[in-house]
């Protein structure tokens, strides 16, 4: 009762509500940088902690100040200057000292510790502050109010540090326990203070004047918590600017400005969610560049890059309001499109895409054309899970490009089993090639003209233990794939050179080299290490390219063949006339032979457009003096019109199917002796 008589009977009670609400705005302020000060990292620390300490502790002393100037003591009253100083110089330091505690690492030292000293330099400053206050009468102390204000205060701020720690609100509730350790204290301390006026000495104070002094403390107090304020606000304003700035890089591609994985992922993960919750369905498409890499190659990375910004660009473009575009990595894209709730919905995205970037792009004069392939997956018809949803838009996307690229494909269970096969035949093939368990058959090829047996084409052929006999149709793409085509090509040629040293002498061999195995430089001293093993002359050699192998890098082809036609090893062209550009090749690589593809042959002879085809380029042949072997030959009627047209030599299946090494060599030997 007698601090709450104090407040309203002993105090001008406008100054009461100025130096409260001047406490509770020092407060808010103080604890916001109390918990700045708190968390801050170590560089940065002492600074947080001197701003609080400036601003708490000139909050509670311009609090002090004003509600000193509106106790009516009703005796006359001045002011001790250097001691009034003396007291804000306590509180401020004393404030400071027990933040820095505040930031040990142990919980109990830092929030009793630190607020324990915090209450005990408010104490201290209020205490001091009395003693500047001089009064012309008697002056008695209540010791019990002093020790229940000390106390109080210094429990209140132990409260106030220990909600810094705690969540949402924290900073808000220790403000309260700070403003209200600063008012109790005073308000109680100030109950403990009474005045006995002497008599004779005039009771005359000057309010108006005291009122000034204390609107003038309490602006300058406030001008300090503002620039506290201040302070904190536009810290907190760059980090937030830091933090967004941050989120963004860490969710974006830095490259094309599109979601990265990481955002990928948290995106396609709360779109399960969505689904699982409200039956939402929606689309998964990953996207593949077909023919990226080669813009990287030939035209440098710094144009490969426009040409991926470019790309996101032009998805943009092709997708929806609401869909999401992520680069995956590489020249790997994906689009997350919400509310697809059918395959014709997802089709149709999916074929725009693929419309959209099977234009060419124009990048620094250079044109890449490079399309994309797309594989699509429907949630929740193919899964709810999203790595499960990922991995069926892989196989998709997989059975897109492996059907020929530049188009998409939408899931469907058969994918799996395709892909589960591919990969066994990958693993198998690994050991296959490690213990050497490829065999090699011949397919013969004789003269037209008569039927002797001239040469063999060595064909590759695998068994497998657990699969049987797999399709080199099917495995050697695999191979390339793999990188094993280059040593299972090396084995294949040192096997056939082994072979055909056996065989008589006017039977040449014919290896086929993949465009792989044209492009390392090691091919030639290949050729020559195994002729020499097997002792097999160069001019019975012949090495079949096909056209593809001769679109890439004309400079490293033409060093390659010119090494390959110096030691005396021929070189056929494959599967001619299905390529591009087969009259320039003919005329700039050192080819001496050209095999026409089965694909014209089939067709013979009641095919006119076919017949056409192969006479112009048997004509071809015999003008620039190559050799021409007609591929396919199935029929009689076949073997007689390439007879009729002056093919060279001929190979199918009527001749003869691939046999063993010995068997070819029976072959021949038994035309020979046919022959004499």
């Amino acid at each position: 009762m007698r601090v709450l008589s104090c407040v309203t009977q002993d105090h001008v009670v406008w100054l009461v509500v100025l130096a409260a609400a001047m406490c509770l705005a020092g407060a808010c302020v103080a604890s916001r940088l109390f918990h700045r000060c708190v968390t801050a990292p170590r560089a940065t620390r002492l600074y947080w902690c001197l701003l609080a300490a400036l601003t708490a502790g000139a909050a509670t002393w311009a609090t002090h100040f004003v509600a000193m100037l509106g106790h009516r003591a009703n005796v006359p009253v001045t002011f001790d200057g250097p001691l009034t100083i003396f007291s804000a110089l306590i509180a401020v330091a004393g404030i400071g000292a027990g933040l820095l505690l505040a930031t040990s690492r142990r919980p109990a030292v830092a929030v009793v510790g630190g607020g324990s000293i915090i209450g005990l330099a408010i104490a201290a400053m209020h205490y001091v502050g009395m003693f500047a206050y001089r009064v012309e009468g008697v002056v008695t102390w209540l010791p019990g109010h002093v020790a229940a204000s000390i106390i109080l205060c210094v429990a209140l701020c132990v409260a106030a540090l220990g909600r810094l720690t705690g969540g949402r609100g924290a900073t808000r509730q220790a403000a309260l326990l700070l403003a209200a350790a600063i008012l109790v204290l005073h308000f109680t301390g100030m109950a403990a203070f009474t005045v006995q006026p002497i008599p004779g000495v005039s009771a005359l104070v000057d309010r108006d004047a005291f009122a000034a002094m204390a609107a003038a403390i309490a602006l300058v107090a406030l001008l300090i918590v503002g620039v506290g304020l201040s302070t904190y606000v536009v810290e907190r304003k760059a980090v937030s600017h830091s933090q967004a700035r941050l989120h963004h890089i860490a969710m974006h591609d830095e490259l094309t400005a599109v979601a990265n994985r990481r955002a990928f992922t948290e995106a396609l993960e709360q779109e399960c969610r969505r689904m699982r919750a409200f039956a939402r369905p929606f689309a998964l498409l990953l996207i593949d560049l077909d023919r990226f890499k080669a813009v990287n190659d030939t035209l440098g990375h710094p144009v490969g890059d426009k040409v991926l910004r470019r790309v996101a660009q032009r998805l943009r473009k092709a997708i929806r309001d609401g869909d999401l575009i992520a680069r995956l990595g590489g020249d790997e894209f994906a689009v997350i499109a919400p509310n697809v709730a059918d395959a014709a919905a997802a089709r149709a995205l999916a074929d725009r895409i693929v419309e959209i970037m099977a234009r060419p792009f124009l990048v620094d004069g250079h044109i890449a054309d490079i399309g994309a392939s797309v594989g699509v997956c429907l949630a929740p018809l193919h899964g709810s899970d999203p790595s499960a949803l990922v991995q069926k838009a892989d196989v998709a996307l997989y059975t897109a490009k492996s059907e020929g690229k530049g188009r998409f494909c939408v899931f469907e269970p058969a994918m799996s089993e395709a892909l589960n096969r591919r990969r066994m035949i990958e693993a198998d093939l690994r050991r296959a090639c490690m213990r050497e368990e490829f065999d090699v058959v011949y397919q013969p090829i004789t003269d037209t003209r008569t039927g002797s047996v001239t040469g063999a084409e060595a064909l590759l052929r695998w068994t497998c233990a657990q699969r049987g006999e797999v399709s080199p149709a099917e495995f050697i793409p695999i191979a390339e794939d793999l990188g094993l085509v280059t040593r299972i090509g090396a084995g294949v040629l040192k096997q056939a050179c082994r072979d055909a040293a056996g065989w008589p002498s006017h039977v040449n061999l014919s290896v086929n080299i993949s465009p792989v195995q044209l492009f390392d430089p090691r091919l030639p001293s290949l050729v020559t290490q195994a002729l020499e093993e097997a002792g097999l002359a160069p001019s019975r050699l012949e090495l079949e390219i096909t056209e593809t192998a001769l679109l890439e890098d004309d400079d490293v082809v033409m060093a390659t063949l010119t090494r390959l036609r110096e030691l005396g090893v021929r070189i056929s062209l494959d599967d001619f006339g299905t390529g591009y550009s087969s009259l320039s090749y003919l005329h700039r690589y050192p080819i001496s032979r050209i095999k026409i593809d089965r694909s014209f042959v089939r067709r013979l002879p009641d095919d006119a457009s076919s017949a056409s085809i192969v006479r112009a380029i048997v004509q071809l042949g015999v003008t620039l003096d190559l050799k021409i072997t007609a591929e396919g030959i199935e029929t009689d009627e076949q073997l007689a019109f390439m007879a009729g047209q002056g093919c060279h030599n001929s190979q199918g299946f009527l001749i003869s199917r691939p046999v063993s090494s010995s068997a070819l060599a029976a072959m021949a030997r038994q035309a020979v002796g046919a022959a004499a």
